[in-house]
This record gives C-alpha cells, structure tokens and sequence, in this order.
C-alpha cells in the first residue's frame, strides 16, 4: 500500500500535464514491471469528434525509459480492441505484437470523466495480464483521471473551454525554455537547418469588430461567438496545437514543429473556416491573425510585441487576414516590434 501511496504522490506533484502523463507511465511500468517481466506502457490523449476520436501519444516507455511528446496517431492503424473499449468506455483486450515484432497481450482503459472521454492507457506484457494488476490499473486510472479533472478546472477558460490566460504563460515559458536549451545544443549551422525545416509559431488573434457585436445585440450574443469561434479552432487546429482565449475576444495559438508554409496554412485555413461559419442572428464575422516564428532569443515580452505589431498590421489593412511578422518585417513594411502586449479594445 506505502508503494502505491508513492506512486499516488508522484503522479498528484506536478501541475503539468506532460509530467503527470509520464508520472503515470512510470508508475505503471514499476507497478506492473516487477520482476524483470517485459512491459510497455502507453498514454494517449484521446478528443472525440463526429464520432471519430482524434488520438495523440503523450507519454510511453522505451526500454525502460521514459519519453514524452505529442505524436498524433492514425485512427485507421489503431487496434480494433483500442477503438472498440473507447468506443463502449470498457477495458479491451488483444494479442499484438510490439515494436520489435514480439506478440505481447495488450489491455486497453479509457480515462473518463464526467462521461467525456480523455485519454487512453495502454498497457502489454508477456503473458495476460493477472486480475490484480488489472485492479491495479482500474485504480491508478481513476487517480489519474480525477486528478486531470482538477487541473482542467484551473487551467480552462469556463466560457470557451479552450486553455486559459495562466495557463498561456506557464505554457510560453516553459516553450520558451525548451527552446533555449534545444539551441544550446546545436551548432550554428544545425539551428539554421532545423529552424527552416520546423519552427514554432505563436499567432494572436481577434474577432474583427466584435465590440459592434456587443454594442448591437449584447454581451450573451457576444459570448456565443466566442463559444462558437472556440469550436471552430479546436476542429481546425491539431491536438498537439495549444489553443487559449487570451482575454475578451482575442485568442492565442502556440503551433508546434511545423514549418512556415504550414503554419501560414494552418491560420489561412482557421481565417476562412470563421469567415465561412454562419453565426446565429450575426451571420458571418471575421478574424484577423497576427503570427510569429518562436526563437530561442525570445522572452515572453518580445515574442508577443512582434505577434501584436503583425496583427495590429491586419487591422489596420483592410482586417480578415493573416500576416507573418517575419515576413512585414524583411518588406520593410513595419519596423522591429516595439509594442508590450496589452488587452486593450482593437477598434
């Protein structure tokens, strides 16, 4: 019992999610793993859809290591056990072989909270799994499961549901710092190469005129379109994308390892997808977006500046569209940002 005590604590120390995640995993890998027996343990965050699940690995062993990332995952690949116990909400169960082609039985349980699917354990050993390691998981999930119930709570955004103002800054910072480091360990030329090939990017965004919105048809009609804007970006954007509401009607989205063309795309595609969705009673609103490239120099102050000079830029030419600070920049068509972010009203 003292063990699983421990366990217990090491999973409810961290207030990030990636460490929870991988809390979770080695817990599980010393709980089940003793004994020198084989086991592999994998954590996906699991979002369901129209009736498909969009499925992300966070956290997972490698010969007894632990790793983190997110790694989307194609559903059509997925085992069919995996998909029927998300589907029914119940442990499924399969003989599969792992990486190295050796056949492990694998038991999958759905986390779930509130009946709202979250995430998905995933757990193969040599021989099938005994009762009381299977009891074992079932109450090392629920943990895990109330314990994301908590930090949801204090990092969303009640309204939108989309990550929260604090949550945004601990996020940024924690970027920021896993940038610094990554360039710390790269030569010059190796940053040039990896910075051309994928880069993160941070946008902030506005509804254009929204204060029209809430001066016309009220604060309640205002708040649907956020509600509804909300929705579009986490239908747009991927599970790995961070998406908060920043304050009022602006948003901010941390994209993460992809490159320009891609990024540009990404907010190119979220811009039409608002301009194209009929909103109750308004019909249609705009967006304009203002991005720019994460660099390992930044600091929370400059990194915003240059994401306001690019989308005050928008505003100020027309609305309903994005522009790449990087690129007004290098055009000469604004000069180095100067701007401190602030929530005032954008006209």
């Amino acid at each position: 019992m003292s063990e699983v005590l421990r366990h217990a604590e090491a999973i409810t120390h961290h207030r990030d999610h990636a460490l929870v995640d991988a809390a979770m995993v080695q817990s599980l890998l010393e709980l089940v793993g003793k004994g020198g027996r084989r086991v592999v343990v994998r954590l996906y965050r699991v979002v369901r859809m129209d009736e498909q699940f969009q499925i992300t690995l966070t956290a997972w062993t490698d010969d007894g290591e632990i790793r983190c990332d997110d790694i989307e995952c194609n559903m059509a690949a997925a085992p069919a056990p995996m998909i029927r116990a998300l589907t029914l909400g119940v442990p499924g169960f399969g003989l599969m072989p792992d990486e190295r082609g050796r056949k492990l039985h694998f038991t999958w349980l759905p986390v779930i909270r509130d009946k709202e699917l979250l995430a998905c354990v995933e757990l193969g050993t040599t021989a099938p799994l005994a009762p009381k390691h299977l009891l074992l998981m079932i109450g090392m999930r629920g943990l895990y499961a109330n314990y994301l119930s908590l930090l949801h709570y204090s990092q969303i955004d009640t309204l939108t549901q989309l990550l929260n103002r604090k949550t945004f800054d601990d996020s940024l910072q924690r970027l920021l710092t896993e940038e610094g480091a990554k360039s710390l360990k790269l030569h010059a030329h190796e940053r040039r190469r990896v910075a051309a090939e994928k880069a993160n990017w941070l946008a902030v965004m506005d509804i254009d005129h929204f204060k029209r919105v809430n001066d016309t048809y009220g604060h309640l009609f205002g708040d649907e379109v956020l509600i509804l804007a909300a929705n579009v970006m986490r239908k747009v954007f991927r599970s790995k994308d961070k998406l908060f509401r920043f304050g009022g009607e602006e948003f901010v989205v941390l994209l993460r390892d992809t490159s320009e063309t891609h990024a540009v795309s990404a907010f190119e595609r979220f811009r039409r997808a608002i301009a194209q969705h009929e909103f109750p009673q308004l019909g249609h609103v705009t967006i304009s977006i203002g991005v720019t490239r994460v660099r390992s120099i930044d600091n929370p102050t400059n990194l915003l500046g240059r994401a306001d000079e690019a989308l005050y830029y928008a505003k100020n030419h027309g609305r309903n569209q994005v522009q790449l600070y990087d690129n007004l920049e290098k055009e000469g068509k604004i000069a180095h940002a100067s701007v401190v972010h602030t929530e005032v009203e954008l006209f």
